[in-house]
Formats: C-alpha cells, structure tokens, sequence
C-alpha cells in the first residue's frame, strides 16, 4: 500500500474508534427540567357537585359531600381553604385515594368552573385564621345516614339523614351503629352555615335515652394524691 494510503488508513480508523469509545462513554442527555424530580402526581378520583360542606364540633371545615353521597375529607391546612375554592353547587374534582370504606381522604380541589385549586400556595401573606365560634350545648337525633369511621376502621361519627354531624370516642358506643338506625346524643359543639356539628357526651337511640344517660353518667373520679402525701384532714 502506497505510504500516503496507508496513512489516511490509519488515521480513519483512529477516527472510528475515538468515536464509538465516545458514544460509549458519554452519559444519556439530563431529563427536562422538573419532569422527573418529583413523585407522579395522585390521580383525580372523583367528580361530582358539592352539596354540603362538613365540619368539626368547633366549626372548622374538615371536608365536603357530593351530590352523589361521596364524602372528602382534607387534611387541616387544606380544609382551611375549601370554602374559598368551591361553593355549593359548584362542579369540582377531587385528587387522592379512596379509602377501604369509600372515603376520599383528598390531598387537591379544582373546582372546574373557576379553575381554582386549594393545593395552589397562596401568593400573599397567610389570612389570620378565623375566630371559632364558641362551643355551647346541643343535642340531636334523627336516623343514621352515613357512618364515619377512623383510621383503623372503627367507627367515630355519624351524620344523620338531617344533616347532623354527631362525633363520638369509640368506646362510648356500645353497640354496632349502620345506616337507617335511630341515634341521638347529647354534648358540646357548633351551629353554622354548614348545620350542626357535636361531640357526644351520651348517646341513645333516642332523646330521652341519651338525657338518662347524661343524669347517670358517673361522676369522673378524682386525681389520685402523690406518694407520700398525708390524708386530708377530716372534721
């Protein structure tokens, strides 16, 4: 081979391999920016139109129920800002996971009329949060429309088929609530806009047995007294 043909043999081929050890060696190109740098986003789960709004015995907002009977329920820092979002009637979707008893605990709101969203950060300073209303004595009853339940199952609260929100501590129930039973309870909470939201005292299947519960609830007994502590004095 002539010296001239050799060389620009010679110098193709070390063209060739420079350049496959480069395609080798070099790194795939970065993802675009902000695609790939946050988990996938929860899926929407429902839609529907908002037909009431739920709340705690202090008045707070703590969820929303659909026209279908769907119930959402927000975490606090959300809830907080529900009311702003979306108004009765208006069509919204929801964004979080169904829970075992058909409960969306909802991370997002959009309501799709406006377009606004209560997992948007607020652009200005955070409001001063609203006064809560004081807490006076109430009692209801009515029928059981929908059971509420806690993380572990067990149930914690009713709403009645007036619209009534009864919370209670699981133990004060004794009995297996459902749907389309009577329920009544007295105890301390709030009336608004929303109705009426309590946490019992007593509860009965109706009125009267609940208030009997109220006269024979026992008295709490009193703090037991350090070690070491000497007898109170007696007359």
């Amino acid at each position: 081979m002539p010296p001239s043909a050799l060389a620009r043999a010679t110098a193709l081929a070390a063209a060739l391999s420079s350049l496959c050890c480069g395609e080798a060696s070099a790194a795939p190109p970065p993802p675009p920016r902000g695609r790939l740098a946050t988990a996938p986003a929860q899926a929407p789960v429902a839609e529907g139109v908002v037909a009431r709004y739920l709340t705690t015995p202090y008045g707070d907002p703590n969820g929303l129920r659909l026209a279908d009977g769907t119930l959402v329920l927000f975490p606090p820092h959300v809830a907080a800002r529900i009311g702003g979002a979306a108004a009765q009637g208006d069509r919204v979707r929801v964004i979080g996971q169904v829970a075992d008893d058909g409960v969306i605990r909802a991370a997002d709101l959009v309501n799709l009329s406006s377009g606004a969203n209560v997992g948007d950060e607020p652009t200005g300073p955070p409001a001063p949060p609203a006064p809560r209303r004081s807490m006076q004595r109430l009692e209801s009853a009515g029928t059981i429309d929908v059971v509420l339940r806690g993380p572990r199952g067990e149930a914690n609260g009713v709403i009645l088929t007036n619209g009534d929100i009864i919370y209670f501590r699981p133990d004060l129930v004794r009995t297996q609530v459902a749907p389309a039973q009577p329920f009544a309870a007295t105890g301390i909470g709030t009336r608004g806009a929303a109705g009426m939201s309590l946490e019992a005292i007593t509860v009965g299947a109706d009125l009267s047995a609940a208030r009997a519960a109220t006269r024979e609830a026992p008295a709490r007994p009193a703090r037991p007294s350090p070690p070491g502590t000497p007898p109170a004095h007696q007359p």
